[in-house]
């Protein structure tokens, strides 16, 4: 247990730069309760610092409780350890929109601050995140093939990169550790192909893909799920949201922390080295126009990408 206190330090510190007169909030549930609790002792020198839990969300994305929403309002730095990430709620939105940092800890595992993606050189890999910003920035198309027979391509002229650093020290920011990733998004209607998800998709019936999911892309929206038990749960859990435009892929992101590996949860799962997430569902966080009440990521390993005629992976390999 001693290497808990320095995960622990590194989100005040390297990943928030909390300061002393700050108000720190820390917003839980019962399942991530054990992990907040271990943060929020390591804070002990933060005398302005709070704990509210709310009972568990059912998707990412998915709103707080009011009372929460107003918490973080007041807050200037917000800690979001709960099941379900907020990144995407309202609530976050609202926080932000106000001068919040918010740090996501969604999902995250007593296993994850012994290990792993939390312990990353954040400044190198922000560096690697920042040369594939600028490619993306002013890009045209990005194309994604792979050994499995994946191909895809899709317009994202006009759609500004979003990088994710893992660090929210600035007025304003959120952020995601140990996700360090480059997104950007696809032009509604424009993204066409075939790609064979193979990694994880950060769902509790779904997790680590044993079982390649083969999906098809018309006009960036998913028309069909192939596959084995997986595919069909996929199915399953896309039918459950009632909502069509879940079925929307929208962020293309580029995972970019070496020390994450796939482990069925979202953060440590997105940043991951080698990888590419589809997110589906609501990416006006992202430049787009779909607006809905989920986010789905959908991770798929060593890809090849180009952004216009750049190649920036190479069968999961960063090259620029």
């Amino acid at each position: 247990m001693k290497d808990l206190p320095k995960a622990a330090n590194i989100l005040l510190t390297t990943c928030s730069e909390c300061k002393k007169d700050e108000k720190i909030l820390f917003v839980t549930d019962p399942t991530s309760y054990e992990v907040a609790r271990l943060v929020y002792d390591a804070a002990k020198d933060f005398p302005n610092k709070s704990l509210i839990m709310m009972d568990e969300r059912n998707m990412h994305g998915e709103n707080s409780t009011d009372l929460v929403a107003a918490a973080m309002l007041e807050a200037d730095v917000i800690f979001g350890a709960t099941k379900f990430s907020l990144f995407h709620s309202n609530a976050r939105k609202a926080a932000v929109a106000k001068g919040a940092r918010f740090v996501n800890m969604a999902d995250y595992s007593i296993g994850m601050m012994h290990a792993g993606g939390l312990y990353a050189n954040f400044a190198e890999a922000r560096e690697v995140c920042s040369r594939i910003a600028d490619i993306e920035q002013d890009a045209k198309t990005v194309t994604i093939t792979s050994e499995k027979g994946s191909h895809f391509t899709c317009s994202v002229e006009g759609r500004n990169p979003v990088p994710q650093y893992a660090r929210s020290i600035e007025k304003g920011t959120s952020s995601s550790p140990p996700d360090v990733e480059c997104a950007t998004c696809a032009v509604e209607g424009t993204g066409y192909g075939v790609v064979y998800i193979d990694g994880s998709i950060p769902h509790p019936k779904l997790g680590l893909i044993h079982d390649e999911i083969k999906i098809t892309i018309e006009a960036s929206k998913i028309v069909k799920i192939e596959g084995g038990e997986q595919a069909k749960i996929l199915s399953e859990v896309m039918e459950s949201f009632n909502d069509e435009k879940v079925y929307m892929v929208g962020e293309i992101g580029i995972g970019l922390n070496p020390m994450c590996e796939l482990n069925g949860r979202m953060l440590e799962d997105e940043g991951c080295g080698g990888t590419v997430h589809f997110g589906c569902g609501d990416n006006l966080g992202f430049g787009g126009t779909v607006s809905c009440p989920v986010h789905l990521d959908l991770i798929f390993t060593k890809p090849t990408l180009k952004i216009d005629e750049t190649v920036v992976l190479n069968e999961g390999n960063v090259v620029v």
